[in-house]
């Protein structure tokens, strides 16, 4: 049995959901392997990902960068919760830091906005709120932002790790920052998969093309998209234009 942690955005996603990669997905899980996504994304994607591609088949979704795995019926496998940061007061760091929005993944879904004109046009105004509005929440598996430069972001990434080194970690990906609980990135969250199913260190791939692919690109065999950064194709043992040529390969 062989593990493929495939990343979603510019990777799963490059060329779209295609019946080539249906096609090849299937018979890598008749082979008796298992695929699934690792991914920055958020914990309801997977339900969304699914109904919009109700043949795609996944055996776990890795979401929140390994925070938060599920099997392939949702159920939980593993969580890590950061409780000790207070949601408010990292907020109001992020806004001072420039950060105009701020997308927590905690007991439900949440926007925080700085100020109302601040909302992005696909957030709901259902889920979002002002800093005065956060809801209670006892933890978060990851808090996202974005900002207008890749410096910008740099530099916001270096404030998270000299300020909350202890409890977070933040993942750059270009512009945006996923922030989650130390410890934790994706060759974590595939660690975690490869003792749910008692697979060996060999038996796992990754493909990724960004730098939140960076760990598990280093940490396993791996590949890296063609249309990728630099610093991952570097690291890569292999690059390819298409998931599907991993799997056929590998196979």
């Amino acid at each position: 049995m062989k593990i493929l942690g495939s990343d979603y955005d510019g990777t799963l996603s490059h060329h779209g959901i295609t019946d080539e990669k249906l096609k090849a997905i299937e018979n890598w899980r008749n082979k008796g392997n298992k695929f699934g996504i690792v991914s920055g994304r958020g914990k309801t994607f997977r339900s969304e990902l699914l109904q919009e591609h109700p043949n795609l088949r996944i055996d776990f979704f890795a979401a929140c960068n390994g925070a938060y795995i599920t099997d392939a019926d949702g159920n939980v496998i593993f969580e890590k919760r950061c409780s000790d940061v207070s949601l408010p007061k990292f907020a109001d760091d992020l806004f001072e830091w420039g950060c105009k929005c701020v997308h927590v993944n905690a007991e439900r879904y949440v926007c925080i906005v700085q100020k109302a004109e601040h909302r992005p046009a696909w957030v709901s105004e259902r889920v979002t709120c002002l800093p005065e509005d956060i809801p209670s929440f006892d933890y978060f598996n990851q808090v996202s932002v974005q900002l207008p430069s890749v410096e910008d972001s740099t530099i916001v990434v270096e404030k998270i790790r000299n300020k909350y080194s202890k409890w977070l970690n933040p993942l750059q990906n270009s512009v945006c920052i996923d922030i989650v609980p130390a410890g934790i990135n994706k060759a974590e969250g595939l660690y975690r998969l490869m003792e749910y199913y008692g697979a060996t260190y060999d038996d796992v791939i990754t493909v990724g093309d960004n730098i939140n692919d960076i760990d598990m690109i280093r940490e396993f065999r791996s590949y890296a998209m063609k249309n990728g950064v630099e610093a991952v194709k570097n690291l890569a043992s292999g690059i390819v234009s298409d998931v599907a040529e991993i799997l056929e390969k590998e196979i």
